[in-house]
């Protein structure tokens, strides 16, 4: 699952896109491209509860937004069934790394939510090369603990992929897998792999970019993902599953104004 990224955003979808995803074009070449497909919600939360629950989002009770400001002990009810445990009980070993945006507190991580695994973070957004949200505070986990790591957020995502995928290789385990890699690309703060840290703990917001300059590291964000997909799509060969695995790739709503609509109306945010 991409985050905010817009329906015009990708090649496959927008010939005369400037941002190039050969490995997600290579999915639509080979596989099924959604040409009406509706996220659940504008924003981040909703969309997410929706898709782990199979349910309506006001359904769950998250309706809007978890932020990082106001909302740090709610979230996902425990009683909802989600589809990592629906996995679960279908024998399926689930790993999840990347965007939780589902509850910030120990009480609502993943793991206690069908997940067995879980490498990433729980908050909207954090700064991609020194994991700190909005509010300041350090946010990448290993399981139920803060254990930060060095590293650029969609790299980490795809190199936990990979892992992940190699270890729970069926034929090594005798069972199936459900992995969920939700990246935070192209989600603002706005930054390039090789760019500076741009928040500090304990301190509020940090995200200021030259605004000049945020459409070519838009398009390098994507860019990125798309090579990490491509990564996961080698794998999946490599450990002989490609053909026996169900890849679904989605963005969870539109994009801000820096990315590509395509001929829909608004932006994020907006019905």
């Amino acid at each position: 699952m991409a985050d905010d990224l817009g329906y015009g955003d990708l090649s496959c979808y927008n010939s005369a896109s400037s941002i190039h995803t050969p490995n997600l074009d290579l999915l639509v070449a080979e596989g099924m491209m959604f040409t009406d497909f509706h996220s659940n919600g504008s924003i981040c939360s909703p969309t997410r509860a929706a898709l782990m629950t199979g349910k309506y989002q006001q359904r769950t009770g998250v309706e809007g937004v978890i932020t990082a400001k106001t909302h740090r002990d709610v979230g996902l009810s425990l009683s909802e069934i989600t589809i990592a445990e629906e996995f679960k009980r279908q024998n399926y070993n689930c790993g999840m790394f990347g965007k939780w945006h589902l509850g910030y507190s120990k009480k609502h991580n993943p793991i206690l939510q069908g997940f067995d695994t879980f490498e990433g973070f729980v908050s909207g957004n954090i700064d991609y090369h020194a994991h700190i949200d909005q509010e300041g505070y350090l946010d990448w986990w290993k399981g139920t603990e803060i254990h930060n790591v060095k590293g650029y957020t969609t790299d980490l995502i795809t190199e936990n992929g990979v892992k992940y995928i190699t270890e729970n290789n069926p034929k090594k385990t005798g069972k199936p897998f459900f992995l969920y890699l939700a990246h935070e690309a192209p989600h603002y703060p706005y930054q390039k792999r090789i760019d500076k840290i741009l928040r500090e703990v304990g301190i509020r917001g940090g995200t200021s970019v030259n605004k000049d300059s945020i459409r070519s590291i838009y398009k390098e964000m994507v860019e990125v993902m798309d090579e990490g997909i491509g990564k996961i799509i080698q794998t999946l060969k490599e450990t002989g599953q490609y053909n026996n695995t169900v890849l679904i790739f989605l963005s969870d709503n539109g994009s801000s104004k820096y990315g590509s609509n395509g001929g829909l109306r608004g932006f994020k945010g907006g019905l």
